[in-house]
């Protein structure tokens, strides 16, 4: 039962919710499901007097972040500012733990694979729609009602921040395009989602034979695609590319075929950049335009991240003491962050925490490039966009991505290493003979 209500969430996260438990309290469902999974999880483990935890660099590492950040806490500027960053991470963390012990079964490891995708393509196809609304309503209409309908998946207070400074919007040479996005906070998490569930799900792709699933998987990926172009962020393109090429060079050297992928793959990007010319190309092009206005303000928040971490190396600033030494004025939810996952710990915990995260999601691509499976692939391709992204934007907080983030991870760390599935193979065969 725990499992299937584990996959549950997993496909459903696209559509969580806030409970508006009280004034500045958003607590969406993600942060009460995940828990209740893991309490099921260790009760079950519990019961059988066996709890199971991958001893591997991933969990030793995740662990370490946590640790990390909670003495943060008591070596920041204000501890009480921290309280409900601290809650959220014990809050969506344990879903590793649970998802590695659950991945141990091959079986169920598929299943929770085609979970990702479908969690994904459905993201993507609220996207798509709400992209698509202006087209039929009008974008005044559109935004109106998302305006309405942010506070009931997003929560009071975090809904009125966001549509107080939405980026909803985009503007590329001279015409407004409303972005796509779903019931997420902006296009930027929407986009991180959906790309990370777009690699799972062409690893799954590249990895499935029965016929009705490879076709559905392939037309999930093509609805995560378009999805992805139309959410106009940057840092999505960016990872996407960089994904997409990582994906066809590992196949490329393992199939011993690359020159045909390498065709391929240029074929690809020929139909692309036909296809896409104009508005989406103008949009990427703009990514290295150092002048314009977002890029320039994206430059100053590293520059103030920086400056950050340098006066507070060891322990930060103070878990949710960012926004309030840069702008003291600002209240407890600020939009104000370092626009880069990695600076963005580095200030609020310390040089070593921001080491240890970055060490997190290295440890998983180097995992599951060794596992040699497209499965695992697919998980690999992920996160390198999840490294390049994550330069741009900082996903952390936001539920849904980091359950997807640490969900993929525990999958390529409850795998047996090689070498032991070596020796179970010959354990298997001499038992025979």
């Amino acid at each position: 039962m725990t499992r299937y209500l584990f996959l549950g969430i997993l496909i459903l996260l696209p559509f969580q919710f806030a409970l508006n438990m009280g004034e500045n309290i958003d607590l969406v469902t993600t942060r009460v499901l995940i828990p209740a999974v893991f309490l099921l999880w260790l009760l079950g483990g519990l019961a059988q007097k066996k709890i199971w935890a991958a001893n591997k660099a991933e969990t030793w590492l995740v662990l370490s972040f946590l640790v990390l950040s909670a003495l943060s806490l008591w070596t920041g500027i204000d501890p009480g500012k921290g309280t409900r960053k601290i809650l959220y991470l014990l809050s969506i963390f344990p879903v590793y733990f649970a998802a590695a012990d659950f991945a141990r079964d091959a079986k169920f490891r598929v299943r929770m694979i085609r979970a990702v995708w479908a969690s994904g393509a459905l993201a993507a196809a609220v996207g798509i729609g709400q992209f698509s609304l202006p087209f039929l309503v009008g974008l005044d209409a559109t935004l109106a009602a998302w305006r309405k309908i942010a506070p009931f998946f997003l929560g009071s207070s975090f809904g009125k921040l966001v549509t107080d400074n939405p980026s909803w919007l985009v503007n590329v040479s001279g015409k407004t395009w409303m972005r796509a996005f779903g019931f997420f906070s902006d296009p930027h998490m929407f986009s991180i989602f959906t790309s990370l569930c777009f690699f799972v799900g062409l690893g799954y792709f590249a990895w499935e034979k029965k016929r009705k699933w490879k076709i559905l998987a392939g037309i999930g990926i093509a609805i995560m695609f378009f999805a992805i172009i139309f959410s106009f962020s940057r840092g999505a393109y960016l990872g996407v590319i960089m994904g997409s090429l990582f994906f066809l060079a590992v196949l490329a050297i393992r199939s011993g075929n690359a020159g045909k992928i390498a065709a391929g793959g240029a074929i690809l990007f020929f139909l692309a950049s036909v296809f896409f010319q104009g508005t989406i190309q103008s949009r990427l092009a703009s990514a290295f335009n150092l002048k314009e206005g977002s890029n320039a303000e994206r430059a100053k928040n590293w520059q103030q991240a920086l400056g950050v971490t340098r006066d507070y190396p060891l322990s930060g600033v103070g878990l949710g003491n960012y926004a309030s030494y840069i702008a003291p004025a600002s209240g407890e939810r600020s939009s104000i962050y370092a626009h880069n996952t990695f600076l963005d710990i580095s200030a609020e915990t310390g040089i070593l925490n921001g080491l240890v995260f970055s060490a997190l999601i290295l440890a998983g691509l180097w995992r599951n490039v060794a596992s040699k499976n497209f499965l695992n692939l697919g998980i690999a391709s992920g996160l390198v966009y999840f490294l390049v992204h994550g330069f741009f934007d900082t996903p952390i907080w936001s539920p849904q991505v980091m359950v997807i983030l640490l969900v993929l991870l525990a999958i390529g760390a409850a795998q047996p290493s090689r070498a032991k599935m070596v020796k179970r193979i010959l354990a298997e065969r001499k038992s025979k003979i």
